[in-house]
């Protein structure tokens, strides 16, 4: 299975947005890991990534994994859906997955405010449907993603005679119902896209989304998380400091 060509097109255009690195003309492009990096500088407004940008690209993998993992997602419990060894490899299913996490990190933050209207209309709408997909499958992005990600390739005349005793499985069951979801994801894009020529509608399917009380209480909720974990950071430098001054102290 193939990548699905409006998506990651939409994908590799916002990275080329950022203007972090040279202009890019595939996903493939990312194998380095480099751009990641600049990426989560840019987007989290600290130079934390520039400390590993000459290092091996398993330990660039590790710095990115950890980031993903803190900042991107949404219980402490969660698995990474990003498969390390599959990123060693270059894998592009695995880079558009990191690149997809970015992308809903950065429209979550604060620190950088985009003007969405920058983008093309419909790869405007084809990233609200990305952050729609997320946002939804928050708590099993590591059974959709891939899916999301994914085409199906034509089936070939010898997989068209087993069709009909794999429609009656478990699996065909619940992939059709993500097939369903994810043409209902499409219809919101589509329909987004249409309206924009009424009146008074909304000219902007990034804009429209972020506005709606499902994202506001996941950012407020991940804000208030940030928030607490900084204050955890500062009362235990705080402990810290105060042994070192009893300690000279004595």
């Amino acid at each position: 299975m193939s990548l699905h060509a409006t998506r990651a097109s939409a994908l590799l255009a916002w990275v080329n947005s950022l203007k972090v690195d040279n202009p890019l003309s595939a996903l493939s492009q990312l194998r380095d890991c480099s751009v990641f990096l600049k990426i989560i500088d840019k987007v989290h407004g600290s130079e934390e990534g520039q400390s590993v940008l000459q290092q091996p690209l398993s330990e660039k993998i590790e710095f990115i994994r950890s980031f993903l993992q803190k900042h991107c997602k949404h219980k402490s419990t969660m698995e990474s859906p990003v498969s390390i060894p599959k990123l060693l490899e270059g894998e592009e299913l695995e880079l558009a997955k990191v690149t997809m996490l970015l992308l809903y990190h950065a429209s979550m933050s604060t620190k950088s405010p985009r003007d969405w209207n920058e983008f093309e209309y419909k790869i405007q709408a084809e990233l609200a449907t990305v952050l729609k997909f997320v946002l939804d499958n928050e708590e099993s992005l590591n059974e959709n993603l891939e899916f999301f990600l994914q085409k199906k390739v034509p089936l070939s005349s010898s997989s068209i005679s087993s069709t009909s005793s794999e429609e009656q499985s478990p699996v065909f069951s619940r992939q059709h119902k993500r097939e369903v979801r994810f043409l209902e994801l499409q219809k919101i894009a589509s329909s987004s896209s249409m309206n924009s020529f009424l009146p008074g509608s909304p000219v902007s399917p990034m804009g429209d989304i972020m506005q709606t009380p499902q994202f506001q209480l996941r950012r407020l909720k991940k804000q208030l998380a940030d928030e607490r974990e900084n204050r955890d950071e500062l009362e235990l430098e705080l402990t810290e400091n105060r042994k070192l001054i009893t300690e000279k102290g004595q």
